[in-house]
């Protein structure tokens, strides 16, 4: 049985929606349970509970991906909207984005503060986590590729203590290259449009953000060195040709990389 984070890739999540709403969700109405966590204005229709260890945990995601990414701290906000069943989250999401898609969870960004949408399930923490990384990120960076930025959410959607060792797509990647040609980087930077992006792709994209991350250092400073050219909005080349010049080999030592893990 495949695990609930690879079931979940098949489907995009990230939805950057360029739209003018006249009031947030949260100004519409009041909600039974409300928390401030750091940057996060938490809003659900159910009281907290043993979720506030969750919420509590976005601060530490928020101060992680600035430390591991040497992102700035945020000056903007994000609201996140929890529900406590998916029928209630999709009738949530139809009386205020009627246009929008459903999907499992949402990340919109519109001309105000981004908001994560998340219904309660059984991969409610990875989706919370998974959306809320897009979250944080998008408050400093923009113009991130599509598979780095899903990449990303990927990597960080697991428990702090799993990022590293215990995500399943690094289980399944192991498995492969013994017999499979290592992911193409090239071929996941083609990528623009989300219909592109599927079980593998989102799988792949991991992959190389876990070799950017704990891989050779080189490849740790490029990733930091292209975020930083994006926030200040200096024109660059796609992270693979920067990849490149620093490390010639780059597939060789990616499949080293995962195969020595």
């Amino acid at each position: 049985m495949l695990s609930p984070s690879l079931i979940r890739c098949a489907i995009p999540f990230l939805l950057l929606i360029a739209f003018a709403a006249a009031s947030t969700p949260a100004q519409a109405s009041r909600w039974p349970a409300e928390k401030t966590v750091g940057m996060f204005h938490c809003h659900a229709d159910f009281q907290f509970g043993r979720d506030e260890l969750l919420l509590n945990q976005l601060g530490e995601l928020s101060r992680d991906l600035a430390e591991i990414l040497g992102l700035p701290p945020s000056r903007e906000s994000v609201h996140l909207f929890l529900f406590h069943d998916r029928e209630a989250y999709q009738s949530y999401l139809k009386q205020h984005f009627p246009r929008i898609p459903y999907r499992r969870a949402l990340f919109i960004k519109s001309k105000g503060p981004g908001m994560v949408f998340a219904a309660k399930g059984d991969d409610f923490e990875i989706d919370v986590r998974h959306e809320c990384t897009h979250a944080i990120i998008h408050t400093v960076v923009s113009g991130l590729p599509l598979w780095l930025d899903e990449g990303l959410a990927e990597y960080f959607e697991v428990h702090k203590s799993e990022r590293s060792s215990n995500n399943p797509h690094l289980a399944e990647l192991r498995r492969q290259l013994p017999t499979a040609e290592p992911p193409q980087l090239d071929a996941l930077e083609g990528i623009t449009d989300f219909a592109q992006l599927g079980r593998e792709e989102y799988r792949d994209s991991f992959g190389w953000v876990h070799f950017l991350l704990h891989g050779p250092p080189a490849a740790h400073e490029e990733l930091v060195n292209y975020l930083a050219d994006l926030r200040a909005g200096q024109p660059t080349e796609a992270l693979g040709r920067r990849l490149r010049r620093r490390i010639p080999d780059l597939e060789r030592r990616f499949a080293e990389h995962l195969q020595g893990r």
